[in-house]
């Protein structure tokens, strides 16, 4: 009887141990795949070192709009509020975000009660309604060749959008951007939204023009 006990006991201890080395080695094995798969991310990702940041230069940026309608155009400028762009060691924009000053809505190409009248009308609730959203921001997600795609804000509403940029030097960048503005519920005139306007409606594409995007080493 004392043999037979000796011998489960025996028997026990060994499934213990071996269950014990085997979860052992479960766990080191996946803990090596964790620390691996962490290593090769962060070698994916550029190193703090290698990236600096650019201020907007908002005195010598400027900002264009352009709107159109069947009638002709109106065009002016806009301020930028402040900004950041991250570039890598060869100078490529990394990614960045910029505040847009909405109240700061100016129109060039006409003067006096007209001119007061239109931007008075593109600031209230049929276009920006810059009371209640007084910016607008664009967050760059993903640059690419000559392309940059991100995510625009504008009246509380975010899409995502992409343009072409053209790198006039280390520190300055020019940009056409379409801008479709029913997808931020400006719907005022939209032959889109109103099929039944005729002739008299307002394209619902709107230029956004950078010419250009200054930048200041922060």
């Amino acid at each position: 009887m004392k043999k037979i006990y000796f011998l489960s006991f025996f028997l026990l201890t060994t499934v213990i141990l071996i269950n014990s080395c085997t979860n052992k080695v479960k766990t080191e094995t996946s803990t090596e795949k964790a620390i691996t798969k962490q290593d090769n991310t962060e070698s994916k990702k550029p190193q703090q070192g290698q990236l600096k940041n650019y201020v907007i230069d908002t005195e010598n940026s400027v900002v264009e709009w352009i709107g159109r309608k069947t009638a002709g155009s109106h065009n002016g400028v806009i301020k930028i509020n402040k900004g950041v762009l991250l570039k890598n060691k060869e100078h490529d924009i990394v990614s960045g975000k910029f505040m847009i000053n909405m109240q700061s809505i100016e129109c060039t190409d006409l003067t006096g009660g007209k001119k007061e009248s239109i931007e008075g009308h593109l600031k209230d609730e049929d276009f920006f309604n810059t009371a209640k959203y007084p910016n607008a921001s664009f967050m760059i997600k993903e640059v690419k060749d000559k392309k940059i795609i991100g995510m625009l804000t504008i009246k509380g509403i975010s899409k995502a959008i992409e343009f072409e940029y053209t790198k006039l030097n280390d520190h300055q960048y020019e940009a056409e951007i379409i801008v479709d503005r029913t997808l931020f519920d400006i719907k005022y005139k939209s032959k889109t939204i109103f099929p039944d306007l005729g002739d008299n409606f307002i394209y619902d594409d709107f230029i956004i023009k950078l010419n250009p995007l200054s930048l200041q080493v922060q």
